[in-house]
């Protein structure tokens, strides 16, 4: 009990890594609060915000046992900028509102994230989604840009892949489709440009509440581009989703 008190205590001492809107699960032993050098735990569910929520994206997400005690080593690659870069997991699965976030300073590439908390809530590899996002100025206006990750439990996951990334994304009402668009945004250095034309996914079914994977190719060149989601719902009407990622190039 002792031991457990001052593991706490020494949390608490460190700066705060916690998303201040979260309220953690006062009836839960491992609830959303600090642990070091990261906040991680459950929290109360909270009205959602947007029709698609955007879980993870990820270059790589190899498999993972939160049981056998080696950290999740989650690299991505290094960005043209000097701000840090924020970290956050969060569950796919229902009912349940987990998360951890964490931040990590400018010019490092790495984190080694501790299973601890998975496996005392239970979570595996297909529960988990990763998302990492830093801020960069495009076109004279400072941005949100995600980061491919790489994930891997014990050993360093190595390059980040250049094949493609997989994108996760949770609509809160049904979906009848749909559609993606990937630009080059405009930039000092020129306008915006078309790389990947809009598409359906054509998928047939988009239930609420459940998590989509969407494959996105890896840009050959170097860069940010725009994702630009649009979803028609099934009850009627259209929803977007709009996001910037740092592709690293082949």
């Amino acid at each position: 009990m002792g031991a457990a008190t001052s593991d706490v205590a020494a949390a608490q001492a460190e700066p705060s890594h916690c998303d201040p809107s979260l309220a953690p699960s006062a009836n839960y032993p491992f609830r959303y609060l600090n642990r070091g050098d990261r906040c991680e735990g459950v929290y109360v569910r909270l009205v959602a915000g947007t029709t698609l929520n955007l879980l993870s994206f990820t270059a790589a997400f190899g498999a993972i046992d939160p049981k056998a005690g080696p950290p999740v080593v989650i690299e991505w690659p290094s960005a043209p900028s000097t701000a840090e870069v924020q970290l956050r997991a969060v569950t796919t699965r229902r009912h349940l509102y987990y998360r951890m976030d964490t931040r990590v300073r400018a010019g490092t590439a790495r984190y080694r994230w501790p299973t601890d908390v998975l496996a005392a809530v239970g979570l595996s590899r297909p529960d988990i989604g990763l998302i990492a996002w830093t801020h960069q100025t495009i076109g004279g206006t400072e941005e949100e840009v995600l980061l491919p990750l790489f994930a891997s439990q014990g050993n360093a996951p190595g390059p980040v892949g250049r094949e493609g990334y997989t994108l996760l994304v949770q609509p809160a009402a049904q979906l009848s489709e749909l559609f993606i668009t990937v630009k080059r945004p405009a930039t000092d250095a020129g306008a915006e440009r078309l790389v990947q034309p809009t598409h359906e996914l054509g998928y047939g079914y988009y239930p609420a509440d459940e998590a989509i994977e969407i494959p996105i190719e890896a840009p050959a060149e170097r860069g940010v581009y725009a994702v630009q989601l649009g979803a028609k719902l099934r009850g009627g009407g259209v929803s977007t989703l709009r996001f910037l990622f740092h592709a690293p190039g082949r």
